[in-house]
């Protein structure tokens, strides 16, 4: 079976190298000299799992060179790791590289609704807690394992695909989204402002505000009649996420340290939308989403 990974940044590169070693072929597309040295000098994976992957163990594909037409139909799978920004394009890329199911493995919300736009029902969405650092083009660390929970349409066929990395299929995809949502307002914005680690969140005062960002999100998910778990529930999976990934530099840190646009469209900006049209105010989620705004 031929698997294609689109946008293989860090997250991406690790599923990409755990279906290379549990004998999937594999498609890389990627950009930049990551991608460059994923094809010329293959990946070195440190951290949870030492491992290294070399150039011939799979197919890479160069964002800038684009897709070869001889690849139309090539794969069985695809798997969408980037940012929300490229779910468009790539969404159409993986509808030319296969016919089969394709998978959303990114963060926030909307990008399914992206994917459906092109894939129609034969898709799946899924969320990952792992935590992954690139160290330089070409190497990663997998600082902290987490979770990998997929669902939707096709969600079952992708929780066979990632049993390398302990996937489970979740029924319920709203919820599944959301509940990394919830982690992802309260940790990626405000470690990308104070520039901080993950793991300067455990401390005040900045706990404090992770939490009820956390906490104002949740609120707005309740009304929408998403099925999240309980306060108490939801600040115990904040805090070990946090102990998991303290050393981890969050994505939406790089993106600001880089001048990159950011996901916060994607996080709080969906909170806010969301909480707009019930009527209701999301303060705190609103002044994190326009200070992101403000740093680019």
């Amino acid at each position: 079976m031929r698997i294609a990974v689109l946008g293989a940044g860090s997250i991406g590169s690790l599923v990409a190298a755990k279906l290379v070693t549990s004998g999937y072929e594999v498609l890389i597309h990627a950009r930049g000299e990551h991608g460059a040295m994923l094809a010329v000098s293959g990946l070195e994976i440190s951290g949870e799992w030492n491992a290294r992957i070399s150039p011939d163990e799979w197919t890479v594909s160069l964002d800038g060179a684009g897709i070869h037409p001889s690849l139309e139909n090539s794969c069985d799978q695809a798997i969408i790791t980037s940012k929300s920004k490229d779910t468009d394009e790539l969404s159409h890329i993986a509808t030319f590289l296969t016919k089969g199911p394709v998978l959303s493995l990114q963060n926030g919300l909307g990008n399914l609704e992206i994917l459906k736009e092109h894939a129609f029902e034969n898709t799946a969405v899924g969320v990952t807690t792992n935590a992954v650092k690139r160290l330089q083009p070409g190497a990663i660390e997998w600082v902290g394992k987490g979770k990998l929970i997929v669902g939707g349409d096709k969600g079952y066929v992708f929780e066979k695909t990632l049993e390398c990395l302990d996937a489970t299929y979740n029924a319920d995809v709203t919820s599944v989204l959301w509940n990394k949502l919830l982690l992802n307002v309260a940790i990626n914005p405000l470690a990308a402002i104070c520039g901080v680690k993950n793991g300067e969140l455990r401390h005040e005062p900045l706990l404090s505000q992770a939490e009820s960002t956390m906490i104002e999100a949740a609120s707005v998910a309740r009304l929408l009649g998403i099925n999240i778990a309980n306060d108490q529930e939801l600040l115990q999976s904040l805090h070990s996420v946090l102990d998991s990934t303290s050393e981890n530099i969050c994505s939406m840190l790089v993106d600001v340290r880089s001048g990159k646009e950011t996901e916060i469209d994607m996080l709080c900006g969906q909170v806010v939308s969301r909480a707009e049209q019930l009527g209701i105010p999301t303060p705190l989620n609103s002044m994190l989403l326009s200070q992101i705004k403000s740093l680019r």
